[in-house]
């Protein structure tokens, strides 16, 4: 580690090799250091078989064993139109404790991860927290598109985050949200069904062989290369410490969210026929349902839209997210909806990462890890 502003201050560079060491030792999830992540995503992260063993994960900040600053870099592969592909890491994480958050810790991190790894970083998204510093880095903007955060009831955790004083009536909100939900989910399941009933939903955990032939067709000319290993690893459901009692509860907490009673990937294929017409996989948490993955071909493009709010109603969802234009854009004109917010969004490349990139397309699929 290294020490930094005073005794109690430490920065710690977390690489594969580490990590693995950390688990082995139980190091971040006893009574010593406080976790950054589950236990669970901690071995899911060993599993990256794009990872090398002194790549680095995480840059970790504490005070006295409690975690004060955190930067999270996922090891992947781009590969341009001339079919080159370059090692790169992801590095969306990045936050820092109130008490440092206006101190020099926040950028002493970021810049450890960015030496780290040569500089050789992908942002999926800028948050409009980090702005101000990216605009004053050497990295280039690519893959503009929007993304749609669309919501299916009057959802009473959005209205008390915008307007706390609402809280005053919480009881009355929590009422109008389950009617609204139970109301939206009838007309929209009535919507769904005139199309689903003649479509066979096939439930996953992993990704085989025929599945695989389906799949390839439809990222062949993703960014970010795909292969059956790699899907299979980034829909494992090992990754979640599911909470179903008491006794399932960790003894630890960690700083990211994947600990929950509700939280998991959702994957299914699409059959009509007996042929396979879609694949469909989210990341379901509470009520949230984040689309990874959606492949249908246009033929087939609304049967698999019907499937997807089929599936989304029937796992109690009230908030759907995707960056997938036509799939918006599509939900929002065939359902029932209360709210659609639709934010332009773009990615950002380090210069220093040699690849060309002026076209490509950052995909729901790509760069969703932690």
């Amino acid at each position: 580690y290294i020490p930094l502003m005073n005794n109690s201050l430490e920065v710690i560079t977390l690489t594969k090799n580490t990590l693995r060491e950390a688990v082995s030792h139980n190091k971040y999830w006893g009574n010593s250091y406080e976790a950054p992540f589950s236990k669970n995503k901690a071995r899911w992260l060993l599993e990256n078989n794009r990872a090398e063993d002194d790549d680095v994960l995480a840059i970790l900040g504490y005070e006295n064993h409690t975690i004060v600053a955190f930067v999270a870099l996922v090891p992947d592969w781009i590969e341009n139109k001339a079919g080159d592909v370059k090692k790169i890491f992801w590095s969306q994480r990045w936050w820092a404790s109130d008490t440092y958050k206006d101190t020099i810790l926040p950028t002493y991190v970021k810049s450890i991860s960015l030496k780290e790894c040569n500089n050789q970083v992908v942002i999926k998204f800028l948050g409009d927290n980090t702005k101000a510093y990216y605009e004053k880095q050497p990295f280039t903007k690519f893959s503009e598109r929007n993304r749609y955060i669309i919501i299916f009831s009057l959802n009473y955790d959005i209205l008390v985050y915008k307007k706390k004083s609402l809280k005053k009536i919480a009881p009355l909100l929590k009422l109008f949200d389950a009617s609204s939900r139970k109301v939206i989910s009838i007309i929209n399941t009535l919507k769904a069904k005139k199309r689903t009933q003649n479509l066979d939903i096939e439930y996953i955990n992993s990704v085989d062989k025929d599945t695989w032939d389906y799949i390839e067709k439809h990222c062949a000319h993703d960014v970010i290369p795909k292969t059956q290993d790699y899907i299979n690893w980034q829909i494992c459901n090992n990754q979640y410490h599911v909470v179903k009692d008491k006794a399932s509860k960790p003894y630890y907490n960690c700083l990211l969210g994947s600990i929950s009673n509700k939280i998991y990937n959702m994957n299914f294929l699409v059959k009509k026929e007996n042929d396979i017409i879609g694949f469909i996989s989210g990341f379901v948490s509470g009520k949230r349902f984040t689309v990874r993955y959606f492949f249908a071909n246009d033929d087939n493009f609304d049967y698999c839209v019907d499937a997807l709010i089929t599936n989304f109603i029937k796992e109690r969802c009230t908030l759907l997210q995707t960056e997938n234009s036509m799939l918006g854009q599509r939900i929002k004109s065939k359902y029932l909806t209360v709210y659609t917010d639709a934010k332009q969004l773009f990615s950002l490349i380090h210069n220093d990462v040699r690849t060309d990139v002026a076209n490509a397309i950052i995909n729901d699929q790509d760069g969703n890890f932690l």
